[in-house]
This record gives C-alpha cells, sequence and structure tokens, in this order.
C-alpha cells in the first residue's frame, strides 16, 4: 500500500502514513481552511488500510493546536480506528502534548472518553 505523507504547512500538521514501516503520526498544527477536504485523504487511506487487516496499529498524535473544525476531523479519524479495532486489531493511541499544555492534553482525554480506545499519554520532552 502507498505511503500518505502531507508535509506540514503553517496551517496543517505534518502527517505520516506508512504501512510498511507501521509509522502513523500526526503533528503540529492543525487549523486548515477546510478541515473535511484536508483530512478527506487521511480518512480514505485508513479505510483502505483497514482491508490490509493489520494485527496491531499505533497511531501517534503529537498536535499543539486544533482548531474546532480538526478537532471534528480527528474524532472522524478515531471513529475509523474503532472499526479496527471491532475487527479485532489492536489499537493504541499514543497522545503526546507538552508539560504545560492542559487544553491539548485535556482533547486527548476526551477523545478517550468518547472513543473507549487505549490512549497512552506521553509529555514531550
Amino acid at each position: 500500500m502507498k505511503k500518505l505523507e502531507l508535509p506540514a504547512t503553517v496551517h496543517t500538521p505534518h502527517i505520516i502514513l506508512d504501512a510498511v514501516k507501521h509509522k502513523f503520526i500526526i503533528e503540529g498544527k492543525s487549523f486548515p481552511e477546510d478541515s473535511k477536504q484536508f483530512y478527506q485523504s487521511v480518512l480514505d487511506w485508513l479505510n483502505e488500510y483497514r482491508n490490509q487487516k493489520p494485527e496491531n496499529i499505533e497511531f501517534h498524535f503529537n498536535l499543539v493546536y486544533l482548531s474546532s473544525s480538526s478537532i471534528i476531523a480527528v474524532k472522524q479519524l478515531l471513529l475509523i480506528l474503532m472499526g479496527y479495532q471491532k475487527d479485532g486489531i489492536t489499537v493504541n493511541v499514543v497522545w503526546h502534548y507538552d508539560e504545560d499544555d492542559d487544553d491539548i492534553k485535556k482533547t486527548g482525554e476526551d477523545y478517550m472518553k468518547i472513543t473507549n480506545l487505549k490512549f497512552i499519554f506521553k509529555i514531550n520532552p
């Protein structure tokens, strides 16, 4: 399956979805003009990858800012990962945050409650 990599811009995060290296990362700021359009390729890729029936997936988020529309887009992504879990795939979400960033940490905690996915919270060095 082809790797999806979107470079970071002033308004969008760096995204790596690599099925070969089992590397799944979204990092940076997320406030694109059209979150739905920006994240659509990510959602499509994840839906296609689900058909590969991986045994497990570890998805890293290291976001420093999310707009309200990005919060919705990331929730949609996590709902896809819930589908993975329902298929018997082990899903771990690693939620990175800065020690003094209570907002990003709380966003991760809210996602964990909504999705019932396994979240691992890591403070950035």
